[in-house]
């Protein structure tokens, strides 16, 4: 691993689990005082559905039409088929209630629109003698197709809840509030009641049942490890509510607990994001305010006693419901296989939304995480000598080589309409991150079984602002329907690192009889600082048309980076420049889907990304940023009226101008480098009327270095297996008349790849590894109470050997999880 750097930050107390449960009660009691406000909240979102909204509704044949903007609407809609043959409509732009929308659609058809049970709408022929009058409720008919089957109060947006597992909609590939059926790249959406029944503790968790993803299992510490198509996700391809999360290597990490939903975008996306690696970024939504109450407290204990408390509680501040609250909380202590180690967090993310008014919101989101965890290296003997394979448990770092973050977030998004064609957005978020570092390195693997290691202590500061600012307009130039969206982003990041105490080889680690104690540290004779600032300016543009049953997406982004690091000695305050750099990028993106009847969605896509690079060449002249371009299709099979969603991709993924070593001038680089990634992608996301709800992925994933002299020539990306697969299942039932349970099982499958740790490339391989897990629910009035077994099967085997000769990482073993959660 490579070394890692990091600054200063005043010592905290150690978290006591006593306070989580303090908070959780004072939760409690807020929540309880609030709980008057919920009703009139519901009262006001259904009145809410009656407002007029805008609408860019495309001409086309009547039923999709209306489809369409019964969709848009989120109502449910439901007419004899009859009615609607052989008709057209103009479309709809302009701002309508829901009733006025359909019968400006409907002018002139022959055919109104009356009001159904629940909220929803019917279609009839013209009045007669016989049928309703206008505003009577319409009659139900089982022979009635239904168009839509999302209901007023439940439309499903971008950022919102999703029942289940299966979603509609997502922001990431396009930063607005799109159908998933009609964007032209890949995008996977986790949800909330997924990430719960799975208990994912961890982004790299939360993933693993995710197409195109091959999950991180080395236990970093740190988010930034998992693969998208091949490429790792870097900190750069990792987003929160759009922005980016850290401006820090191995920086914040994702609580999957203060999660509405995770988006997973495959290949580039540099035309909306800038910095972004080729293989696609992840997203994550945070929990906001809403009017529905929502209140709930758990408790969990674990294997290697882990102990965790959670509560999620928010509503109304007032009776109309302009004010909204929300608050996530979660505490854990806990231990791991390792000894002497641990992973504690104390996290707290309130948020508040202020509805201005009908045209205007603002929503603040903050975020507080206090971590103690380590990152660790590989303990175990390839080859086993007399003496026996090592004890997993065996720490080589023992008290030291630890994140200790403290990560504090503040930002804000801010909505307003003009009118019924432009409105604004602008996300904003200032991070401050502290992580006091005591890194111990493993320097060689010695004949006695003792282990040389490196003690680098370092402390980390990082201060980052990130600003996005969106223009958006809805309009119609004749059959064309226009979403138009301009924006500016821009992210400022100062990193610090300091080198304040020695470093130095310490006293050896034996693998057999290993002895701990912590390092003293002792102040450096020479003290440095390492000083890296980096800024980024992007201007984008992208335009979604829609034209019939055709969507095309069309994207470009200009942008403008600064990157340097220079070394100040703290004794005589010189300063050595290490790099200064100006790369400059221009990103695009195209594409089309067909929206066919029946909910087929064929598209086709190319897509561009670009990635600094950092070295200097033979000539002096600084790196310029390697580049993705992608080429894909595929396919997304949405069937109407069930809850339901394929997908089929296949791509084409380019990464040039990688540097590679330039052999006739050592230390310096070229940028000849080249990796190739195709593959093909299944998915599916479905929930069946049985009550079963099931989850199944299938990706082939062929890479090679296809320029190089590094010696890597000829071989497949590090951590990307040709062959993985997933599949989960989750069966509702009934224990007796009263209890609501159920029983899920999951298989993951990764097969041979190269290993992570192969730095000589040796073309070190792992093998293909299959792990099983489990979990069962049962509901008792307001408590639910779970289990959860990771690897069931206890599966156990070497991977990713090579950090060190002879010396590999074990995969993790069999851990389960029992939870209670009360809802109030």
């Amino acid at each position: 691993m490579p070394h890692r750097s990091t600054a200063p930050a005043r010592k905290l107390r150690p978290f006591p689990l006593a306070a989580a449960i303090q908070a959780l009660f004072l939760a409690g009691a807020a929540a309880g005082t609030l709980a008057i406000a919920a009703p009139a909240a519901r009262a006001q979102a259904l009145e809410n559905t009656q407002a007029k909204r805008q609408y860019a509704i495309p001409a086309g044949p009547l039923e999709r039409v209306l489809t369409t903007f019964a969709s848009a609407a989120g109502v449910e809609l439901s007419a004899d088929a009859t009615l609607l043959q052989g008709k057209r409509s103009a479309g709809l732009a302009g701002s309508y209630t829901v009733r006025q929308g359909f019968e400006e659609l409907l002018r002139g058809q022959g055919v109104r629109v009356v009001d159904g049970a629940n909220g929803a709408y019917a279609l009839r022929a013209e009045a007669t003698a016989t049928q309703p009058q206008p505003g009577a409720p319409a009659q139900a008919s089982a022979t009635l197709p239904a168009i839509t089957i999302s209901a007023a109060a439940d439309r499903e947006t971008a950022t919102g809840p999703v029942r289940g597992y299966v979603a509609r909609r997502a922001a990431s590939a396009t930063k607005t509030d799109t159908a998933l059926n009609e964007n032209p790249q890949s995008v996977s959406v986790v949800t909330a009641d997924e990430i719960s029944d799975r208990n994912a503790e961890s982004l790299d968790e939360t993933l693993r049942y995710t197409a195109g993803v091959t999950p991180n299992q080395r236990p970093l510490g740190s988010d930034d490890s998992s693969l998208l198509r091949g490429f790792t996700i870097e900190t750069t391809g990792i987003l929160q509510d759009g922005l980016r999360n850290s401006g820090r290597t191995f920086g914040a990490s994702i609580e999957p607990y203060g999660l509405e939903r995770l988006e997973v975008l495959r290949g580039p996306a540099s035309v909306l994001y800038g910095q972004i690696p080729p293989g696609g970024m992840v997203n994550a939504v945070s929990k906001r305010p809403s009017a529905d109450a929502v209140r709930e407290a758990g408790v969990e204990y674990g294997s290697y006693q882990r102990r965790q408390l959670k509560a999620d509680v928010g509503g109304t501040l007032d009776a109309p419901g302009a004010w909204t609250w929300r608050i996530v909380m979660l505490g854990r202590e806990a231990r791991t296989r390792l000894a002497r180690d641990r992973d504690n967090r104390l996290y707290v993310a309130p948020s508040l939304t202020w509805q201005a008014g009908p045209a205007t919101r603002l929503t603040l989101l903050a975020r507080y995480e206090k971590d103690n965890q380590q990152y660790a290296f590989p303990n175990q003997l390839l080859q086993p000598g007399p003496r026996g394979q090592v004890d997993p448990g065996v720490n080589l770092m023992g008290d030291d080589n630890r994140f200790k973050r403290r990560n504090t977030m503040l930002g804000y998004e801010f909505e307003h309409a003009f009118n019924d064609t432009w409105s604004l957005r602008q996300n904003l978020r200032y991070t401050r991150l502290n992580n006091d570092r005591t890194d111990m390195f493993p320097g060689g693997l010695n004949d006695d079984g003792t282990v040389e290691r490196y003690f680098w202590p370092v402390d980390t500061d990082s201060k980052s602002l990130f600003a996005d600012t969106q223009l958006q307009a809805r309009f119609a130039t004749g059959a064309l329907a226009h979403q138009v969206l301009l924006g500016v982003d821009y992210a400022h990041i100062r990193n610090t690192d300091e080198y304040r105490y020695q470093k130095g080889f310490v006293e050896p680690l034996d693998l057999y009889r290993p002895v701990y104690g912590k390092q003293p540290l002792v102040p450096s004779k020479t003290p440095t600082r390492a000083d890296a600032p980096s800024r980024q300016l992007g201007l984008y543009a992208q335009d979604q048309l829609k034209w019939e049953r055709w969507v095309v997406t069309a994207g470009l982004r200009r942008d403008k980076a600064t990157q340097a690091r220079d070394v100040i000695d703290l004794a005589s305050g010189a300063v050595k420049p290490d790099y200064h750099q100006s790369p400059s990028a221009t990103t695009g993106r195209l594409g089309a889907v067909y929206l066919f009847d029946g909910g087929w969605a064929p598209y086709v896509s190319y897509a561009s990304s670009f990635s600094p690079e950092l070295g200097t060449m033979a000539g002096g002249g600084a790196l310029k940023p390697s580049r993705g371009k992608q080429l894909e299709a595929g396919v997304r099979y949405e069937p109407a009226g069930q809850r339901a969603s394929y997908t089929a991709a296949v791509f084409d993924l380019v990464r040039d101008n990688v540097s590679t070593s330039d052999i006739g001038n050592p230390g310096f680089l070229l940028q000849t480098g080249q990796v190739k990634a195709r593959g093909v992608e299944l998915e599916a996301r479905t929930e069946l009327a049985s009550r079963l709800s099931l989850i199944a992925q299938y990706t082939y994933l062929d890479t090679e270095v296809t320029k190089s002299n590094n010696g890597d020539l000829g071989l497949q990306q590090p951590g990307a297996p040709r062959h993985s697969a997933s599949a989960w299942a989750r069966q509702s039932f009934s224990m007796g008349e009263a209890l609501p349970a159920y029983a899920a099982l999951g298989m993951r499958f990764l097969g041979a790849m190269r290993s992570n740790s192969d730095g000589d490339n040796l073309n070190i391989r792992n093998g293909g590894l299959t792990q099983w897990d489990a979990a069962l629910g049962v509901s008792r009035g307001p408590w639910q109470f779970s289990l959860n077994v990771n690897n069931v099967l206890n599966k156990q085997t070497l991977y990713d050997c090579g950090y060190l000769p002879g010396l590999c990482y074990r995969n993790a073993e069999r851990t389960a999880n029992v939870s209670a959660m009360y809802r109030f």
